[in-house]
């Protein structure tokens, strides 16, 4: 399970759509949790940032993952 802006979603790629949509409505960062089972916590999955950038060629915390960059044709 993923949270964005208070917000649970089950798939991976619909919290990514909202945190794009929240940065697109001038947020200016976004963190994606993730629910860890065993600890029973939410943990940082990525922190993004429009600023700073959020499409990279590799995968890292601050940028949307490649596959969805294609998915969405996402340009940033």
């Amino acid at each position: 399970m993923y949270q964005v802006g208070g917000k649970d979603f089950e798939d991976w790629t619909d919290a990514q759509d909202a945190a794009v949509q929240l940065l697109e409505d001038g947020i200016e960062y976004v963190s994606i949790l993730e629910w860890n089972d065993e600890r029973k916590t939410w943990g940082l999955l990525q922190e993004l940032n429009l600023k700073r950038g959020i499409v990279s060629q590799q995968f890292n915390t601050y940028s949307l993952a490649p596959y969805y960059v294609r998915l969405r044709n996402y340009e940033g």
